[in-house]
């Protein structure tokens, strides 16, 4: 018991020393990692939503925009075409120079879309990292 008592802390410990302090300033929409600024997020009202739901721009510290997340629910069809009744909740991941699209199932808050950018490595010198781009558009594919 011990034993797997003193692992469990040093497990936690290390993770710890890893992890990564995101922030994002309400007011400014700066997006900050362990104090360094890293991008701003720009949040707007997604359509039909009522300010429950928003849609997230993120651009470079220069203001250039380099990702669109959209908002989207639609019904569920099954493989005939006819609705089931449930609804569909995901966001479309917009990369604006390239084109490129990917999806990503669920609802987000503004810190939840900055860590999935920063997690993922998207933006470095502000600019979009093409090799970053490629792996997250096949973690997170628009099928």
């Amino acid at each position: 018991m011990k034993k797997i008592l003193i692992t469990a802390l040093i497990v936690f410990a290390s993770t710890e020393c890893f992890a990564q302090k995101i922030e994002v300033n309400k007011d400014s929409g700066l997006i900050t990692v362990d104090g360094i600024s890293y991008a701003k997020l720009i949040k707007e009202n997604a359509p039909g939503q009522l300010g429950l739901n928003k849609n997230f721009t993120i651009a470079n510290l220069a203001g250039e925009d380099l990702l669109y997340f959209v908002f989207t629910q639609e019904p569920e069809r099954n493989r005939y075409g006819y609705e089931t009744g449930k609804t569909l909740t995901y966001y479309t991941l917009n990369f604006i120079n390239s084109g490129g699209i990917g999806k990503r199932n669920g609802t987000m808050r503004a810190k939840g879309a900055a860590k999935l950018v920063v997690k993922n490595e998207l933006i470095i010198d502000n600019q979009i990292n093409p090799a970053a781009e490629k792996k997250f558009l096949l973690k997170y594919r628009n099928l």
